[in-house]
């Protein structure tokens, strides 16, 4: 028995001295090499094998999030207190999925050909399926979706070049209603803004006017606008209006590849990143611009 009782203890240590050492490394206040990233990462879930291209998540309640991966055509509740999948929901072939969001009791998720399924009752066995076709189908590359919950619609941006002209990003709406993406972006974010420069760039150097949205995500109580980048790893924030009003630099270490975005009903940011030359991960993390609100 006292033998049990000493292994338990070095047990303990050793994971508190891990939990230590993650939270040095990770975090710019006690790491030299992060002292100019303007977040901080409170928590860490590792991904087990079958997410290891975990590419879109939608947060279903304070324990539960779900999960999208883009070879497979199923949803994947993970539980962030058990740190295990809890649930598996096969709604399609393989395919490119890029993103997701949980409306109620209906899981919307894009495929990267613009395709939209509808998965009513999600969490039924007995769920549904239904397909949109948008404007995008076939025509652009889409791996961004949120729910604006605010104004009743889901939110999709393009990721490289889409119907607008190169010097603006549209972020356009599907009308949960009439199940149909309005055709014109209801939302210009011009690229040209000098957010886009480079800080140590000089003061004549041009803008340049890319930005390569991975995944898209609404504040539930400022309905500011935050839009991931996966290469390179940056965060952009804009108001609701799109005009921009930070945007974050990511360390590649801690972000490798970050492809979902969403927040908790408090406002908790949480983003994942594929496994890129390592584990798949969600990160619970807080900007400057959260902080200062």
């Amino acid at each position: 028995m006292k033998e049990n009782g000493i292994a338990a203890a070095i047990i303990v240590g050793v994971l508190a001295f891990v939990g230590v050492m993650w939270y040095m490394f990770e975090n710019p206040a006690l790491n030299p090499r992060l002292e100019e990233v303007s977040y901080v990462i409170s928590r860490k879930w590792n991904m087990p094998v079958p997410l290891d291209e975990i590419s879109g998540i939608s947060v279903v309640d304070e324990n539960n999030i779900a999960c999208v991966q883009d070879e497979e055509g199923i949803i994947f509740i993970y539980n962030l207190s058990t740190s295990l999948v809890e649930k598996q929901i096969n709604f399609g072939k393989p395919g490119d999925y890029e993103a997701l969001s949980i409306v109620d009791s209906t899981a919307y998720v894009l495929r990267s050909d613009g395709v939209l399924f509808e998965v009513a009752n999600y969490l039924n066995p007995n769920f549904s399926v239904t397909q949109h076709k948008t404007a995008f189908t076939g025509k652009n590359n889409m791996e961004s979706l949120t729910l604006d919950k605010k104004n009743n619609r889901l939110l999709l941006i393009t990721k490289n070049k889409g119907p607008e002209d190169d010097g603006h990003k549209g972020i356009y709406a599907f009308n949960l209603e009439n199940k149909a993406v309005e055709t014109n972006p209801i939302i210009r974010i011009s690229l040209n803004d000098p957010i886009f420069q480079s800080k140590d760039a000089d003061d004549d150097d041009e803008i340049d006017p890319s930005f390569y949205p991975s995944d898209i995500a609404v504040h539930p109580t400022t309905n500011n606008i935050y839009i991931l980048q996966s290469n390179p790893a940056r965060l952009l924030i804009t108001d609701a209006t799109g005009k921009p009003i930070e945007l974050h630099p990511l360390d590649a270490e801690a972000f490798p590849q970050p492809e979902g975005i969403d927040f908790g009903a408090e406002g908790a940011i949480f983003i994942s990143n594929e496994g890129k030359n390592g584990t798949a991960t969600i990160l619970e993390v807080e900007f400057e611009e959260e902080k200062n609100e």
